[in-house]
């Protein structure tokens, strides 16, 4: 795998473009649901002028014990993966500056990068998408997966 990381980006650290990628996934669950709920009328729509409170909205509904439809159900797993990304940001943020600033190796650094973006695409898409408790399994797994760069890259840059 390597070889062909190094044959994609010769000498080039894709590492540091990652940060602003890693926001843009972040991101796309969000719009998503903004797309969702505004396209189907969800509650009348976003409601972009307060969105937090659209959310718990649909928080309340579930923790009341009224039963959601499948689509409301795809909203609010758009919102939790969405922060789920954010949250996750500094720790990559950190994990690239501490790998660039103790010069772990491009091809390294590049690897760990491809597999954090990879994996937080799925993540993402299997996060929205899934709606089973046997599903909800193989998303944990991906997000585990998901986590490995990042101690690597401390341990690493300690090493």
């Amino acid at each position: 795998m390597s070889q062909i990381i190094q044959n994609l980006f010769p000498e080039t650290n894709i590492s540091v473009a990652s940060l602003p990628a890693t926001l843009l996934l972040s991101a796309l669950p969000h719009w998503y649901s903004i797309y969702l709920a505004q396209s189907n009328r969800v509650e009348g729509g976003w409601k972009n002028q307060n969105p937090r409170a659209f959310v718990a909205r649909l928080n309340a509904k579930a923790g009341s014990g009224k039963k959601l439809t499948d689509l409301e159900e795809t909203i609010l797993r758009g919102q939790s993966a969405q922060q789920n990304g954010f949250e996750w940001w500094p720790v990559w943020a950190a994990a690239v500056a501490f790998g660039y600033l103790s010069n772990v190796s491009v091809d390294d650094m590049n690897q760990y990068t491809l597999i954090h973006l990879s994996m937080r695409m799925l993540y993402n898409y299997l996060y929205v998408t899934t709606k089973t408790r046997r599903g909800s399994y193989l998303r944990t797994i991906v997000f585990q997966v998901s986590l490995y760069p990042a101690p690597t890259l401390y341990f690493g840059s300690i090493l």
